[in-house]
């Protein structure tokens, strides 16, 4: 059986708080703490690592859209904005700091399970979107190198690039290496044998200086 999701509430308003704990309790959900302004909510969910945050906007000291912003991005925690007020250039300013969703006072059972819900979905859609731009990003980066290593093999050996590209599969193969990581290795290895050795007598010139 899988755990509960684990929720962190960010509201100052302390009836409206508890009724939230209430509700998510009551709907299956865990409640990892409550806190009462945006800087206690990012020091919790970099300590607590909470599945999402229920963020009121306006909070003393570090508002929630502060709050949001930067819980979005580290950890990388969803967040759901609660707020009295729908005003829709707040609407946008909380997506644009990252907020998954949006959900206006007072928060029915309901409503505040579908939100979360959607949150969670949205949030790992989201994951699997950066991680499927990182794995292309370093595919990428690794044909880059193969390419560099082939030119380098191919000026250095005068191979063909079908010649350059089998004898690094090859070598690839006997050292049971990834051919990126065979790549990277030689071109360390021409850029070492690239960079010019001191002259005679260069260091005893420099290290002789007041």
């Amino acid at each position: 059986m899988s755990r509960p999701y684990r929720v962190l509430i960010a509201d100052d308003e302390r009836p409206v708080a508890a009724g939230l704990q209430r509700q998510l309790e009551a709907l299956g959900y865990d409640v990892l703490a409550v806190v009462d302004d945006g800087q206690r909510a990012i020091d919790v969910c970099r300590r607590g690592l909470p599945d999402l945050v229920l963020m009121d906007v306006e909070m003393p000291g570090m508002d929630g859209l502060t709050a949001a912003r930067q819980i979005a991005h580290d950890p990388g925690t969803p967040v759901i904005i609660l707020t009295a007020h729908g005003h829709p250039d707040l609407v946008e300013q909380a997506i644009q700091d990252g907020v998954i969703h949006y959900l206006l006072k007072p928060v029915t059972s309901p409503s505040l399970h579908a939100a979360i819900q959607v949150a969670l979905a949205r949030a790992g859609e989201l994951k699997t979107l950066r991680d499927n731009v990182a794995t292309l990003e370093l595919t990428l980066r690794d044909r880059k190198m193969i390419e560099r290593a082939k030119g380098i093999l191919m000026s250095r050996r005068g191979l063909t690039e079908p010649e350059a590209f089998r004898l690094l599969q090859r070598r690839s193969q006997d050292q049971r290496l990834p051919m990126s990581k065979l790549a990277e290795s030689i071109i360390q290895a021409e850029d070492l044998l690239e960079t010019p050795a001191p002259r005679p007598g260069e260091a005893g010139a420099i290290s002789g200086k007041n």
